[in-house]
């Protein structure tokens, strides 16, 4: 019978397995811009290029890890910037993008600072599903906005965030303002059974004022699928473990 409850335990293994290695093949990138003075900055994951994302850098990717990405520098009138991007493969499950951000602008004048964060290749999600994208933070000067927005390109465009390029909005587009902010969009979208790009996008404005703003924004697909998938093999581990205590 140990044969039994240890067969058991190996499926339950390659459930959970299977469950952290949905995002195999996928790129991930992170562009930051700026305008009033024109500043911008292109970086791929681990320094290495990939369809549609030609690196530009100042300084490169900082973090050495896949699936994570960091930027130290300036950026136009933005003269501080410590920006991270989170994405596959380090984010296996939830949230499937986050970007944390410290950016100043120490004098008049600078113009809004968009970041964009992209996932490219993306195979694992299908059908119509539910998303969410939330963001909480603090800005030094109340009068700033944020502005966030998730978008879907069908056609595997990194850095796609507009209908100009064939994208489709996932979330309909989130302002925040004042000196402490929080707040969620609930959304939702119908994905290819091909390969597809998700870009997380978001604005900050300061009105032209000096500023400094940290933020941290996420964006989830609350998959079914995946969440069963995790709970079968939890489930399998629990009644293997049942089993061999009660000596079946």
């Amino acid at each position: 019978m140990r044969a039994k409850w240890q067969v058991a335990i190996l499926a339950s293994m390659l459930m959970l397995v299977m469950s952290g290695t949905m995002w195999a093949g996928t790129n991930l990138g992170m562009q930051i811009s700026t305008t009033s003075p024109t500043g911008s900055v292109t970086l791929c994951d681990n320094n290495v290029n990939y369809a549609g994302c030609t690196q530009n850098p100042i300084g490169g990717d900082l973090n050495p890890a896949l699936g994570q990405i960091t930027f130290i520098g300036g950026v136009g009138g933005w003269s501080n910037n410590v920006t991270s991007g989170f994405g596959p493969p380090y984010e296996s499950l939830v949230p499937l993008l986050d970007i944390s951000t410290f950016s100043a602008t120490t004098g008049g004048g600078a113009g809004p600072l968009t970041v964009l964060l992209s996932v490219s290749g993306v195979t694992s999600f299908q059908g119509l599903l539910n998303v969410i994208d939330s963001i909480g933070g603090t800005s030094s000067y109340a009068g700033t906005t944020i502005t966030t927005q998730a978008w879907l390109s069908p056609a595997n465009n990194p850095f796609c965030a507009s209908t100009s390029c064939g994208a489709v909005a996932l979330t309909s587009a989130l302002t925040e303002t004042g000196s402490t902010y929080s707040g969620k969009m609930v959304g939702s979208g119908t994905f290819p059974n091909n390969p597809f790009a998700i870009t997380l996008a978001v604005t900050i404005n300061s009105q032209g004022n000096a500023d400094t703003t940290s933020f941290d924004n996420e964006f989830d697909i609350p998959e079914p699928a995946a969440l069963s998938l995790l709970g079968s093999g939890l489930l399998g581990f629990g009644m293997a473990f049942r089993k061999k205590l009660l000596g079946v």
